[in-house]
């Protein structure tokens, strides 16, 4: 077999643990998820530390928590998202009413644990959505993990799109030069302006710079 071939099966191996978990997690963490464990491990692994640090950033998770166990007491739990008032309870569900044996746990396979840890990420990023009222995609997540954006600059990306009503999606468009010239500006001086809320001592023309720097 080789290395593609075993890569897919993998990951088909991930999701499809992923995907048996719908009755318990439902459709909507279980669609996020998948997006994300199709990215492989490598890149999902980089998506889910993007997702933890602005979810620790906004308060809906804890340092410590992991990814894994999160995506583990949900596969546990008798309870789903749509049974709490927000996804902030159903964390504080998972992470104090469902018990998990760490001794298995601790044993999972690569395979299992990269479809806990997309469902972790799934369940934050939802959260996130919640707290930000926005929508947050793992394809944006994906973009600004791989640019290696810090939790506040993804934040207030996030938050100046809402503000200025441009799509999160387009995001990679932008970086990739990919939109019409008007569509462009719009986009940079949205970025232009969530910078200077960053970075107050930096001049127009240094954060300008800055961020004609991202698309690179």
């Amino acid at each position: 077999m080789g290395f593609f071939s075993s890569f897919c099966s993998f990951v088909s191996g991930a999701c499809s643990v992923i995907n048996s978990a719908v009755s318990s997690i439902g459709r909507g963490i279980v669609n996020v998820a998948t997006s994300i464990a199709n990215l492989g491990v490598e890149f999902a692994a980089k998506v889910a530390d993007a997702i933890k640090a602005v979810g620790i950033s906004l308060g809906i998770i804890k340092p410590e928590d992991t990814m894994e166990e999160l995506g583990e007491r949900a596969l546990l739990s008798d309870k789903k998202p749509e049974d709490f008032k927000s996804i902030n309870e159903y964390i504080d569900h998972l992470k104090n009413n469902v018990p998990f044996d760490r001794e298995k746990f601790v044993k999972l396979d690569e395979k299992e644990l990269l479809a806990r840890s997309s469902i972790g990420a799934s369940i934050t990023l939802k959260g996130i959505n919640e707290k930000l009222n926005a929508t947050v995609t793992p394809e944006f997540m994906a973009t600004v993990a791989s640019q290696e954006l810090e939790a506040n600059e993804i934040i207030e990306t996030i938050k100046i799109y809402k503000e200025k009503e441009l799509n999160l999606d387009d995001y990679e468009l932008y970086l990739n030069e990919e939109l019409t010239l008007d569509e462009n500006n719009k986009h940079s001086s949205a970025l232009v302006e969530a910078y200077q809320k960053l970075e107050p001592e930096l001049s127009l023309e240094q954060i300008e710079q800055k961020v004609m720097g991202l698309s690179k």
